[in-house]
């Protein structure tokens, strides 16, 4: 089986489990968070202690998920309001994109907060399963909140960081 049925093949999956999303948030959870080194499109490196000191927003995504794509605008808006806080948001592709191929797809989206490298390993790990999926990670080395896979808008997400500040 050639790339394009392979891709085909996970989109239509993806689809499946977006599909399934919804907005209720979960409680604290207080697990230590799961230690990360990937490539950003930027071509530097982040690390989870790197962000260190600062609440994050990780968004699991991917570049074939609807809700995924619906967000960017509502990240963007999000990354702007708390652009000179301590607060960072990172977005983590779970495809293992070719690098340019997602650098491009970025830019063609105004993707305005940073994109890393990643894969389905290291989304699992953070318990990501459907997509778009969202933790807020704390100063103090703990995941303090999930929220359901799915679609947040902006209102929801800068809530959910405000609860933390």
């Amino acid at each position: 089986m050639g790339p394009a049925p392979v891709r085909l093949l996970i989109a239509a999956l993806a689809i499946a489990l977006c599909c399934s999303c919804s907005r209720e948030e979960q409680v604290e959870t207080g697990e230590p968070q799961i230690e990360f080194d990937l490539a950003l499109l930027s071509g530097e490196r982040v690390t989870l202690g790197g962000l260190a000191g600062k609440l994050v927003l990780l968004d699991f995504w991917a570049t074939w998920c609807a809700p995924c794509i619906k967000e960017i605008p509502e990240l963007n808006a999000v990354a702007a309001a708390f652009a000179s806080s301590d607060v960072a948001i990172l977005a983590i592709d779970v495809e293992s994109s070719e690098h340019a191929d997602l650098a491009e797809w970025v830019r063609a989206r105004d993707v305005r907060y940073p994109v890393a490298l990643g894969n389905l390993e290291i989304a699992r790990l953070y318990g990501a399963v459907q997509f778009p999926y969202h933790v807020l990670l704390g100063r103090n080395g703990r995941i303090l909140e999930r929220l359901l896979p799915g679609y947040h808008d902006r209102d929801e997400l800068r809530a959910l960081i405000e609860r933390h500040l």
